[in-house]
């Protein structure tokens, strides 16, 4: 195995940098209800409707503004009582009831009831509508029916156990039925949740604020009075924004500055467990990358080991697989990650394109470790006979691209949704016309996803998950990289600020010191 080059050109470079735990402890007696939290953010929200979008910045946005009949548990070792207080899987199998909480009022003023859960996973399941990118995640589902004004009953197509854990999916958000009287098109801009927090403004491109929601049905909380979203696209005035106090939480901060972050006294720079995947989005419908050798040979030119040092300065980990070790899936066992540049050249050559390919690869704008790794790939690439270029994209443009599957190599990375880790299986390997948009679909990786959500043994569960991860592996529609860690740095005036394991956090918990 040969060394790569990188890694002689900042050896090192992690050994002096420091991983914080913790965020915000604080003194109690200087915590007080109130407080308006400033977040910067490289990139802004694309939409108010949960469905249409796969982007983080819409989720870590929208789960604040609506809720889910389940709640993911921070820890992410399963779920609890979000909107139902309880449910029930029926003897047979083939059905679950959920019991409503009493007493939720949406935003804008409606009292929750089972008809909004029934139009609401109607919606999130609607495979006819162009613009849902979850619905084959509820594919299982055969019919969602209300039993008594807050009782609903969820049937099935199969058996399928990890059901309550879909139930905590952003993408089946609550909302009023028939959206209130109103269409998609509005709620694309006007959402009307039942979350601890209310959708105040948003300045496309510059802003979004959310403000208290005063009648929210658990009492005590939030604490804040508002939290606004600034889009601060450079990662470097991120950085200065928060250094200086314009901001009390830089979310995402580059790798690179964690150590620079750590330096004061008056922020903690933390890094937290994740089940964040770092990865090269290929699109395998297009005529340059059709053939499994080629994408193969393109993963074996990688450096993994090179790039979490140079790029990821420590805070991640070379991955081996699609799925993250902090799910339960994860297998230890897949062949395809090494770095071999003598492999990755006589795959080139035995390939559908022995003499290469031109591709460009689609990163955002100002963002240091993607730009980073993208310039590392590009090399890499070049080095085994391809013609690489590299683009950079605003957000909307990228995740316009993406949608339309107007992309060769985006630079991309997930979080898991849920705390099972079929999520991420059809998120990220059964997504012909879902997903991530890869144009990736083996009829094998398919059925055994199908019988994994079936199979009530967590041993045989697991075995088919691990055939998948191989398969993937040796057809290569995506290029995994890293698992990275959750970066933040934060104001030592904030206090109760966590993210959770699956990759998202709440604000409801989240304090100021005054």
């Amino acid at each position: 195995m040969r060394r790569s080059r990188f890694g002689t050109v900042i050896a090192g470079v992690c050994a002096c940098l420091l991983v914080l735990a913790g965020c915000g402890t604080g003194e109690a007696e200087s915590v007080r209800p109130g407080g308006d939290l400033v977040l910067a953010r490289a990139e802004d929200a694309t939409t108010l409707l949960p469905p249409t979008t796969t982007q983080n910045e819409d989720i870590w946005t929208l789960q604040q503004v609506y809720e889910t009949l389940t709640l993911n548990r921070p820890d992410g070792t399963g779920v609890e009582p979000g909107l139902a207080t309880d449910w029930k899987e029926s003897k047979d199998k083939m059905s679950w009831t959920f019991h409503l909480r009493e007493g939720v009022k949406f935003h804008s003023g409606k009292k929750l009831d089972a008809d909004d859960v029934v139009f609401s996973l109607d919606y999130a399941r609607d495979q006819d509508d162009d613009d849902n990118l979850w619905a084959s995640e509820f594919d299982p589902i055969k019919d969602v029916k209300k039993v008594d004004s807050h009782t609903v009953r969820i049937d099935l197509k199969q058996p399928w156990g990890p059901l309550p854990s879909y139930m905590a999916l952003f993408a089946a958000s609550i909302y009023p039925d028939d959206f209130g009287g109103h269409d998609a098109e509005y709620m694309a801009t006007h959402a009307d949740g039942t979350g601890p927090f209310s959708v105040d403004s948003w300045k496309q491109g510059q802003s979004l604020k959310l403000k208290k929601n005063p009648d929210y049905w658990q009492k005590g909380v939030p604490s804040l009075d508002s939290a606004t979203f600034n889009v601060v696209t450079e990662d470097n005035t991120r950085r200065l924004q928060l250094l200086g106090g314009q901001a009390d939480i830089n979310q995402e901060p580059a790798p690179l500055s964690m150590s620079q972050l750590s330096r004061s006294q008056d922020i903690n720079a933390s890094a937290f467990d994740s089940t964040k995947i770092l990865y090269f989005n290929l699109n395998n419908t297009k005529k340059e990358l059709d053939d499994p050798k080629l994408r193969r040979a393109m993963s074996y030119a990688i450096d993994r080991e090179s790039v979490v040092k140079v790029v990821y300065a420590g805070y991640a980990e070379p991955a081996t697989s699609f799925i993250s070790p902090g799910l339960s899936g994860h297998s230890d066992e897949v062949d395809g990650s090494e770095f071999d540049m003598d492999k990755a050249k006589k795959l080139v050559k035995e390939s559908d394109h022995p003499d290469g390919v031109d591709i460009t690869i689609q990163i955002p704008s100002g963002v240091a470790d993607r730009e980073l790794l993208a310039q590392i790939a590009q090399q890499a690439w070049e080095d085994i006979g391809l013609s690489v270029h590299v683009q950079k994209l605003d957000d909307a443009t990228l995740t316009t691209n993406r949608t339309k599957g107007d992309f060769q190599v985006q630079v991309s990375y997930a979080t898991s949704d849920v705390s099972d880790t079929s999520q991420m299986i059809n998120f990220l390997s059964v997504t012909d016309d879902s997903g991530i948009r890869s144009g990736y679909a083996n009829p094998k990786v398919e059925k055994w996803a199908k019988q994994a959500v079936a199979e009530e043994d967590p041993d045989k569960q697991n075995e088919l998950y691990a055939k998948i991860q191989q398969q993937v592996a040796d057809d290569a529609p995506i290029v995994p990289v890293a698992y990275q860690k959750a970066l933040y740095g934060v104001s030592k005036d904030v206090v109760g600020f966590r993210p959770y394991v699956l990759g998202t956090y709440g604000l409801k918990e989240t304090k100021l010191k005054h």
